[in-house]
């Protein structure tokens, strides 16, 4: 390529809004497809029908080759030929990724990395000197310094799978074909040559170990020391203070990396001052804020989606009292964020670190934004002319919102709790005691009732006899109409190991399965992304619509569930009409409740209890935010769950209370 021809490219790349830091040694092929706002550095060759996305960075020095870059991505004295990289990857330097490798989004690709015919799922981390070859690995994995993927045998390639939140130590070797399932731990330099069941440890210096359940072995790489199943959340003033709010917008703001956080808050009186904490943290490491200011969780999500943030946070504790506070953190595609990450969070927070960029952020009022969020809730509904409806907004973010939203589809609305008072956020009102709601759709003769929690990304029904409607039903209500248009892909929704049995059975006898999770929409979340569905949530009442949104939406859901009373024409205790299981949920507050849930005389008992339950469950699991175990005792009769139950609770506190 002469030199004129060379300039002419690039000159129309400047064009189309790229912009180069100097043309020396920029060697670019006309069929090379890049998209704006990309910074190109000197020392480039860019080759073939190679298509790079918008906002990248190509620092000085690489060889790319017939692959597809994703946006944000930046790539550092590295070679990339017929490979696949996904958005905000980093990549090098010195890196080698080539040969049909596909890099999922937020990857960390390493100096003296060689990625080759691999897949390589979202947020995985390989930093340094790793061989990844011939090897399908799962989301969040982290691949060690000097690890290698052993696939030739002298003779023939194999193949090797790896799960999801897998740990593989430094200077191990994994030999194909293996399959290791999720959250399996590799210690360092262990060669491993036998499939790994899920949870556990591998060790195999002198010789190979595998160690069932490794929680017993080693402490978990994810055990965290504020962040619980939804964030942080405390006492403000206690374990929860804005020093600690600084920290984690501090973290934030350096991880955007010159980008934008989006903020909201519910209406708790400690929010403004955390609130001010988190700005404080996010601008001085040089990152811009959205301030959203009092809006619902989800619309946090909704806007950190749709303007692509880096990040967004919302300060709230939920369903907690008025004391209590949180900060609840999402990526840029709108669902929560992943344990890697937060973990990440946690080490500069017990750093104390504070990073300081030569130049501030910048805090823009989010108004717009969440208007826009507004609008689109709104969009999907029908005209709810006709319908009564009485909404409970538990003095919580929807007070000034919820009316609004349903005066504008026509509803006639009665509207309680909406006064936006964060002292009383949450207390006797709201999805988590419906008693007040109950009695007012009953005394205004309405259709429906709808409670919310503080955040707004939880719904409570009432149907028009004052009947609570919960998560479950909501959900079963939801995919018989998705199911009616054609729209439940797969035919499958994503609940958590607490939704009733009964429910379940309904659902397969409209042949939909039910996809159980642990407990946490975050797990709901991220199930339903990695399997394409379109619906799932909680019993609690964390309701996502996939096709709508990224996390739970109250609002959304009431929306969606109003406009299918009015266009089916049936009450809401007939849609909900199901055969639910007797189900008891209790908690107990122990010591050391991990412990606990792993006792092998509590899980013998358990056992031995389940086989009288003929149809029927006992769960026990660790409370995500408090020092309790909680126990949930299923089954179709009655009876027989009750007196499993009683037996069950007199175990726990006479061994462990």
């Amino acid at each position: 390529m002469n030199n004129d021809k060379r300039l002419e490219i690039i000159f129309n790349h400047i064009k189309n809004g790229v912009e180069f830091i100097s043309t020396d040694n920029v060697f670019i092929d006309e069929t090379v497809r890049i998209g704006k706002h990309t910074r190109i550095y000197p020392d480039q060759y860019i080759r073939g029908n190679t298509v790079i996305g918008n906002s990248c960075v190509l620092d000085t020095g690489n060889v790319i080759e017939d692959s597809i870059v994703g946006n944000g991505v930046t790539i550092i004295k590295s070679v990339l030929r017929h490979a696949k990289i996904g958005d905000k990857t980093t990549v090098g330097p010195f890196a080698n990724v080539h040969t049909n490798a596909d890099v999922g989004k937020e990857c960390r690709v390493g100096n003296f990395v060689e990625i080759k015919n691999a897949t390589v799922g979202q947020r995985v981390k390989a930093a340094h000197l790793a061989y990844v070859g011939d090897v399908d690995i799962g989301d969040l994995c982290n691949v060690g310094c000097g690890s290698i993927f052993v696939n030739y045998d002298g003779k023939n390639k194999h193949r090797s799978t790896v799960g999801e939140s897998v740990f593989i130590g430094s200077n191990s070797n994994v030999i194909a074909p293996v399959n290791i399932e999720n959250n399996a731990y590799i210690a360092a330099g262990t060669t491993v040559t036998v499939d790994l069941p899920k949870n556990c440890m591998c060790i195999g210096r002198s010789r190979e170990t595998v160690k069932e359940n490794r929680t017993k072995y080693v402490k978990n790489q994810f055990d965290m020391k504020y962040f619980g199943t939804d964030g942080i959340r405390g006492i403000y003033g206690e374990t929860l203070c804005d020093d600690l709010a600084y920290l984690v917008g501090n973290f934030l703001g350096y991880s955007a990396d010159g980008g934008k956080v989006v903020l909201g808050r519910d209406t708790r009186i400690s929010g403004e001052k955390l609130s001010g904490a988190i700005i404080s943290g996010i601008i001085d490491a040089g990152a811009d804020v959205i301030n959203l200011d009092i809006v619902p969780t989800p619309a946090v999500s909704f806007v950190t989606r749709e303007i692509d943030a880096n990040y967004g946070v919302m300060i709230s504790a939920s369903h907690n009292p008025p004391e209590y506070n949180g900060i609840k953190i999402f990526m840029s595609d709108g669902r929560k964020l992943c344990r890697i990450e937060e973990a990440e969070i946690e080490k500069h927070i017990e750093s104390k670190r504070k990073v300081v960029a030569n130049e501030k952020g910048k805090v823009e009022n989010g108004a717009t934004y969440f208007e826009n969020y507004v609008r689109a809730v709104t969009e999907i509904a029908d005209d709810l002319s006709g319908l009564k409806v009485v909404l409970d907004c538990a003095n919580g973010a929807l007070s000034h919102v919820a009316k609004h939203v349903f005066v504008s589809l026509n509803a006639t609305v009665y509207s309680f709790n909406d006064e936006g008072c964060g002292r009383i956020i949450n207390h006797e009102c709201g999805a988590t005691d419906t008693k007040f709601l109950r009695q007012k759709v009953k005394e205004l003769n309405a259709d429906v009732g709808f409670a919310y929690d503080g955040d707004a990304d939880r719904l409570i029904a009432v149907d028009e006899n004052g009947r609570e409607v919960d998560g479950d039903e909501i959900i079963f209500i939801i995919a018989r109409e998705l199911l009616k248009k054609g729209k439940l892909n797969k035919k499958k929704v994503v609940c958590t190991v607490l939704s009733n049995m009964g429910v379940e059975r309904n659902l397969n006898s409209m042949g939909v399965s039910m996809l159980r999770v642990d407990v946490g929409d975050h797990n709901v979340q991220a199930a339903m992304a990695k399997g394409g569905y379109v619906l799932g949530g909680e019993q609690s009442g964390h309701i996502i619509l996939g096709e709508f949104a990224a996390t739970g939406d109250g609002l959304l859901a009431s929306v969606y569930l109003a406009s299918t009373i009015k266009k089916t024409k049936l009450p809401l205790s007939v849609l909900s009409k199901v055969t639910r299981y007797p189900q008891i949920n209790a908690s107990f507050a122990v010591k050391n409740k991990s412990e606990v849930v792993r006792n092998k005389d509590l899980q013998n008992y358990v056992s031995a209890i389940k086989g009288e339950l003929p149809e029927g469950r006992i769960l026990i699991r660790e409370s995500g935010t408090e020092e309790k175990i909680r126990l949930t005792v299923e089954a179709k009769d009655e009876e027989i769950m009750n007196n499993a139950f009683k037996k069950m609770s007199k175990y726990i506190k006479e061994k462990f209370m």
